[in-house]
């Protein structure tokens, strides 16, 4: 990593790529290991791209394991991208069940609870493999449309319009049954999802 020309993200990702096809065969424990080393260094992210890209250690996570790898997330970039690259699609192959994303969505810590909206979004984004999930997304919502927190409904308002492309005739019900519920913000994006496309309409 340190001889790289630029350590930005492109070039790190590149080099955790290649890094992967040597490591494909070895030991689970030897992927975690090399991950909590990136995590120490600075770079969470990469350890977490590791995991997702090894079977044995990715099949080996557990809601157990994942909240020992996300016990230091204390920032809105951290969240997003564990619930991205690990628990959104653990969440995704039942390796963690829906009681365990429930229970981060009732912690008591701002992130975690924004850590369960985010991984619906993975199963509702066709680049992660995502194959629409009305159910489990609003089952998530349901639970946290009364959170004020910004970042929490920062977290919702991405929840509800991942689900638009999939079923808009669900979200739309969903926020006119619950107008009285949801933050303003949530509405107005929301809203704009479903009749432009884009969470904000382009200024002319």
């Amino acid at each position: 990593m340190h001889a790289l020309e630029k350590a930005d993200a492109h070039s790190l990702r590149a080099l955790r790529r290649r890094f992967s096809a040597q490591i494909a065969t070895a030991d689970s424990a030897v992927v975690f290991e090399l991950a909590d080393g990136l995590r120490a260094a600075g770079y969470d992210w990469l350890g977490w791209e590791l995991i997702n890209a090894h079977d044995s250690a990715f099949h080996s996570l557990t809601a157990n394991r994942l909240q020992e790898l996300g016990s230091e997330i204390a920032s809105w970039g951290q969240a997003d991208a564990f619930g991205t690259i690990l628990a959104g699609p653990a969440w995704r192959e039942g390796l963690i069940s829906d009681a365990d994303i429930a229970d981060w969505a009732r912690s008591g810590n701002r992130w975690w609870r924004r850590l369960a909206l985010v991984s619906t979004t993975v199963l509702n984004t066709r680049s992660r493999w995502g194959t629409g999930d009305r159910d489990r997304t609003l089952a998530v919502v349901v639970l946290l449309m009364h959170d004020r927190d910004d970042t929490v409904v920062k977290g919702l308002s991405w929840a509800l319009r991942s689900l638009v492309p999939w079923d808009p005739g669900a979200v739309r019900t969903f926020i006119e049954a619950h107008d009285a519920d949801l933050a303003s913000r949530v509405k107005r994006e929301v809203r704009s999802k479903l009749e432009t496309g884009l969470k904000s309409p382009r200024r002319h």
